[in-house]
């Protein structure tokens, strides 16, 4: 099993939701929380991405085996790609897990696919309904050095940047052998996806 950093996005402002989506509730936990024990698994370090009060992030981690450790954007609210670049220098491994906050359902089994097949290269891009997925998926830490000299040179779009490395894409169909809703995939920004997620899961 490679040694993996997990990196989570928790420092958008959530506009359209109108409150903080890393700390909604689903059953009787944040999603932050549900996302930290879900990465915990194969993860052998954690790095929080947030612009809130470093306390407020880790609460959600008591019960967490590899406690996260908490750092602010570069940017703050500058979009994803500001919130992985911010990371770039705590990451210890070459292998990095990139989750969002959007989705707090996490595939194991999904993770080890991508694993078994980035061989040599820079990252996974799952493609569903003809749209890449950026994020919940896995990048080598070469890449997301080249997203912070992208990022300096005032690129802030992780569209841009996946076209700029090179990627291996996975389709729908490899992804629900695993994961049959899409469930890691379904990005929940709204009032009302929050409560057809709740409804449906």
């Amino acid at each position: 099993m490679k040694r993996i950093t997990t990196v989570v996005l928790a420092g958008g402002q959530s506009k359209r939701m109108g409150k903080d989506k890393a700390f909604l509730e689903w059953n009787g936990k944040s999603f932050l929380q549900h996302i930290l024990e879900q990465v915990d698994i194969f993860s052998s370090q954690i790095i929080i991405s947030g612009n809130k009060e470093k306390d407020l992030y880790l609460k959600e981690a008591k019960h967490i085996k590899n406690k996260p450790i908490v750092v602010k954007d570069i940017d703050p609210y500058s979009g994803p790609l500001n919130g992985i670049v911010s990371c770039y220098e705590f990451i210890k491994n070459e292998t990095v897990f990139i989750a969002t906050c959007d989705t707090p359902v996490i595939k194991e089994d999904v993770v080890y696919f991508f694993l078994e097949n980035i061989g040599d290269f820079q990252g996974i891009v799952p493609t569903i309904n003809g749209k890449f997925q950026p994020l919940n998926t896995i990048y080598k830490k070469e890449a997301i050095k080249n997203a912070k000299v992208l990022y300096k040179k005032g690129v802030k779009s992780l569209f841009r940047w996946i076209k700029d490395i090179n990627v291996k894409y996975i389709n729908e169909s490899q992804l629900k052998i695993y994961d049959p809703e899409l469930l890691m995939f379904k990005s929940i920004n709204t009032p009302s996806d929050y409560l057809e997620f709740l409804k449906d899961v």
